[in-house]
């Protein structure tokens, strides 16, 4: 089965579900984003794990417990790793990847939506890919404004830039 859409797990570390660090409701989203790996897989989409770089005092420093992918990426998929909000910024070959799979459509899932979600959103956009950053897909931390209001702005933004809310296949 090939398919011309992928599917960017973004940023799906161990340290975005932890109580102390990490995403309200981690079950849940995760239990959604596993879900959406199953259905990427089962329809034949391009998977791409982006993975985050942190500095070594920060709780996602490379190759440390809580930088770990929550998702086991399968052989065939690649990771990317990143120091940036955007994983394009520093992978060129993440879009010869996408051009040799021969891609035009990509959805944005994971975390955080103020940060690397909306970066990834924009430069694929920009890059001339259709892109999903599809609702209920994407979260961030509780801070200064609380995580929904916070994904709920930043959606509301990518939409009004162009980029589509709905799940591709809708």
């Amino acid at each position: 089965m090939t398919s011309t859409h992928a599917v960017f797990f973004v940023d799906l570390q161990q340290n975005q579900i932890d109580p102390k660090w990490g995403i309200p409701q981690p079950d849940a989203f995760m239990a959604t984003m596993t879900t959406a790996l199953a259905d990427a897989r089962a329809h034949g989409d391009l998977v791409v794990h982006i993975q985050h770089d942190g500095p070594a005092d920060e709780p996602d420093a490379p190759f440390t417990f809580m930088w770990e992918l929550i998702l086991t990426p399968l052989p065939s998929e690649r990771v990317f790793r990143k120091t940036v909000f955007s994983a394009f910024t520093e992978n060129p070959e993440l879009l010869t990847h996408l051009h040799t799979h021969q891609i035009r459509d990509v959805t944005m899932i994971g975390v955080q939506s103020e940060y690397c979600i909306q970066a990834n959103a924009r430069a694929a956009h920009a890059l001339g890919f259709s892109v999903h950053v599809p609702a209920g897909m994407h979260s961030t931390i509780n801070g200064d404004i609380p995580a929904a209001e916070m994904t709920a702005t930043i959606h509301a933004q990518l939409v009004a830039e162009g980029i589509s809310e709905r799940p591709y296949r809708a």
